[in-house]
C-alpha cells in the first residue's frame, strides 16, 4: 500500500508541491506584512502597536490564546473586508470597476513564478523504462529519451540510466528547480508581468468615474513608466555580466565566495545598480516616498478612493504581495538568492545550485526567504521615516539623477567586461574583476555628481516666497 501511494505521488510533478507551498506561504506572509507594517510604525513612533487581538474569538474556554501579542490582527483584518459594506457608487463602469482589482492581484500572482526559491535537487530512483534485455547494449540515448517519458514534467534526466537488480529497471538521476517554473528568461517574465499591474490602476482610477481616482491613476502611471526605465537599465546591467536572463543562473554564479571569506554577491561589485533598483521597486509599488497615486492629503485616497470591501482588500493585497516579488528579484539579482556562507549539499562540483538533500533545498528556501523580508523591512522603514516628495521633485529624480546614472554604470559595465572580462567557462565575477567593476561604481558616482553640479538648475517650482511678519523670513512688517 504504501509502496503504490509513493508510485503514485512520485508522478505528481514537484513544480505542483512547490506552487501549492510557495502560494500558501507568500498569501499568508501578505496577511502578516500588515502586521509587520504597523509593528513598525509603532517602533518608528516610539509606541506599542497591536498587541490585544489574539486567537481567543471572545471565547472564554480560550483564554490562553488571548492576546498574543496582536498574532490574531490579520485575521481581523480580513473579517472586517469580508462584512464590510461592497459599495459601489453610481456612475462607474461596472466591469471594469470590478476588473481592475483583480488585474493587480493576478499579475503579481503570476510573478512569483520564475523566482528561483531553492536552487536543483537531484535525485535517483529505480524506474523500469519498458526497454526488451537484449545481449546488445542498449544505446544511451534510447535509454536517456526513455527514461525522459517516465518522467513527470519539469524533471530532466542527468546523465546515463545504469542497470538496477531488476531485469528493464534503470538507476535514472534527474533535476528539477526548485521553483515553480524554470524560465530562460525568468528576469524578464517578471518585469514584463509587473509592469502590467498599472494596468490595474489606471482602470480602476478612470473606472470610479472619480476625478480624484481619475487623478491617482494619471501619477501611478507617470510614475510606474518613469521608474521603469532605470529599473530595466539597473537589471541590465547584472543581465550584461553573466549574460542570461535566467534568475536561477544568476544566483548560481554568485554562489561562492572571493578568498573564501567574502560572497560574490552583486550588491558587492555593483552597489549603485542595487541603490537604483531599491529606489525603483519603491517607486513600482506606489509606497512613500512615491505614493503621490493615493496622497491622502491631496486626492482623498487615490484611485481607490471608491473601493471598499473587498475589492479594496486586493488592491491592498496586492501592494505587499508586489513588495514580495519585488523584494525577492532584489535578492536574487544583488544578494545571491538561496546562497549563504556554510550552507554546503553540494552534489556537482560544477554546479553550486545542484543539491542531493532535500533539507539542504528546503533551508536554502527559508535563507532566501528571509533575505526577502530584510528588504520588505527597509520598504517599510523608508516609509514611516520620509517624507512624500512632490511631484515635480518625484519626476526630476527619475529624469535627471536615475536614468543618467543607469545609463552610465551600465555603459562602465560594458567597458569593464570587454577590456578585463571573467572566467568565460563558469560566467563567474572573479575578486580582481569584482574590485575593478566597485570601483567603477565609485567613479561613476564622483563624475556623476561633479557633473550634476554643471546642469542647469530644474525649474524654480514651489519657490520660497518672502512672507512679512514670518519668524522664518524676518521682514518689516507692511503698515496699516
Amino acid at each position: 500500500m504504501m509502496d503504490t501511494l509513493k508510485d503514485w505521488l512520485f508522478w505528481i510533478p514537484a513544480w505542483f508541491w512547490i506552487t501549492l507551498v510557495v502560494h500558501f506561504t507568500i498569501l499568508g506572509t501578505v496577511a502578516y506584512l500588515i502586521l509587520l507594517e504597523r509593528k513598525v510604525a509603532s517602533w518608528v513612533q516610539d509606541r506599542i502597536g497591536p498587541n490585544r487581538v489574539g486567537f481567543d474569538f471572545g471565547l472564554p474556554f480560550l483564554w490562553f490564546l488571548k492576546g498574543m501579542n496582536g498574532l490574531g490582527q490579520p485575521l481581523a483584518d480580513g473579517l472586517k473586508f469580508i462584512f464590510k459594506e461592497d459599495y459601489r457608487p453610481g456612475g462607474v463602469d461596472k466591469i471594469l470597476f470590478t476588473l481592475a482589482p483583480g488585474i493587480m492581484i493576478l499579475t503579481i500572482i503570476i510573478s512569483i513564478a520564475a523566482v528561483p526559491w531553492g536552487g536543483i535537487k537531484q535525485s535517483t530512483r529505480a524506474i523500469d523504462l519498458g526497454v526488451n534485455d537484449t545481449s546488445a547494449p542498449v544505446p544511451a540515448d534510447q535509454l536517456t529519451a526513455a527514461a525522459q517519458k517516465k518522467l513527470p514534467p519539469g524533471e530532466v534526466v542527468y546523465g546515463v540510466p545504469t542497470p538496477a537488480d531488476q531485469p528493464g529497471t534503470y538507476n535514472v538521476t534527474f533535476r528539477y528547480s526548485f521553483q515553480i517554473a524554470d524560465l530562460d528568461i525568468g528576469v524578464l517574465f517578471i518585469l514584463a508581468t509587473l509592469s502590467l499591474a498599472v494596468y490595474g490602476v489606471v482602470i480602476g482610477g478612470w473606472a470610479s468615474n472619480n476625478k480624484y481616482s481619475f487623478l491617482g491613476g494619471l501619477r501611478a502611471t507617470a510614475n510606474m513608466i518613469s521608474y521603469e526605465v532605470p529599473l530595466g537599465l539597473a537589471v541590465l546591467t547584472i543581465v550584461l555580466m553573466y549574460g542570461t536572463l535566467d534568475l536561477g543562473t544568476i544566483v548560481e554564479k554568485q554562489a561562492w565566495m572571493w578568498h573564501g571569506i567574502i560572497p560574490a554577491w552583486n550588491i558587492f561589485t555593483q552597489p549603485l545598480a542595487f541603490l537604483m533598483f531599491l529606489v525603483c521597486i519603491h517607486a513600482e509599488a506606489n509606497r512613500a516616498p512615491f505614493d503621490l497615486a493615493e496622497a491622502e492629503q491631496e486626492l482623498v485616497g487615490g484611485y481607490h478612493t471608491e473601493y471598499s470591501s473587498m475589492r479594496f482588500a486586493l488592491f491592498f493585497l496586492a501592494e505587499y504581495a508586489g513588495m514580495l516579488t519585488t523584494s525577492a528579484v532584489c535578492v536574487a539579482l544583488f544578494f545571491g538568492g538561496w546562497h549563504f556562507p556554510g550552507l554546503t549539499g553540494n552534489t556537482d562540483p560544477n554546479n553550486p545550485a545542484v543539491t542531493s538533500h532535500l533539507l539542504i533545498a528546503i533551508v536554502r528556501c527559508v535563507v532566501f526567504f528571509v533575505k526577502t523580508l530584510l528588504i520588505i523591512f527597509v520598504f517599510m522603514w523608508v516609509r514611516w521615516s520620509l517624507p512624500r516628495f512632490r511631484f515635480d521633485q518625484l519626476m526630476g529624480l527619475a529624469w535627471r539623477a536615475l536614468i543618467p546614472m543607469s545609463l552610465v554604470i551600465l555603459f562602465a559595465t560594458a567597458v569593464v567586461i570587454y577590456f578585463f572580462g571573467h572566467d568565460r567557462a563558469l560566467m563567474r565575477v572573479g575578486g580582481k574583476m569584482g574590485l575593478i567593476l566597485l570601483a567603477a561604481n565609485v567613479v561613476t558616482l564622483i563624475v556623476f555628481f561633479g557633473a550634476y553640479l554643471l546642469l542647469p538648475a530644474p525649474p524654480p517650482t514651489n519657490r520660497r516666497i518672502r512672507i512679512p511678519g514670518s519668524r522664518f523670513n524676518p521682514e518689516p512688517a507692511l503698515s496699516a
